[in-house]
């Protein structure tokens, strides 16, 4: 396993994009527990990769929507429902919302689930750059 770990620092150079992960937490205030927004993590390096697509669905050009995978560190804890937003090397900025928690059964990363948030995202969507 710990040749695994060391591997980490190589996956990681790939890491050119910048992550910013807010979710809610649950706080206890008194006998009440409340949800509250928190910033989880702030401009870490993370990779942004999509998920495959079946032959049946590939078009000369991707619809506003789709499934995409961020890689991270595994020592972030991301919840479910989180929103976040990516800065790619490029300096575009898109916003995505989980889809599920992440899964951190590899030694060296955890892998994100996410979905393009449209509405947040809108903006950014399209042909080169706004």
């Amino acid at each position: 396993m710990d040749e695994l770990k060391g591997n980490a620092r190589f996956l990681h150079i790939l890491y050119n994009d910048k992550v910013t992960i807010t979710g809610q937490v649950s706080v206890k205030n008194g006998s009440v527990t409340e949800q509250q927004d928190v910033t989880i993590a702030t401009d870490i390096p993370g990779k942004v990769i999509m998920s495959g697509l079946k032959a049946g669905e590939q078009q000369e050009f991707l619809s506003n929507g789709y499934d995409a995978k961020l890689l991270i560190d595994n020592g972030i804890d991301v919840p479910a429902g989180a929103h976040i937003v990516v800065k790619s090397m490029n300096g575009q900025v898109t916003h995505y919302k989980r889809a599920s928690r992440g899964y951190a059964g590899y030694g060296s990363h955890q892998e994100v689930a996410m979905v393009l948030d449209e509405k947040a995202g809108k903006k950014n969507v399209g042909l080169g750059k706004d």
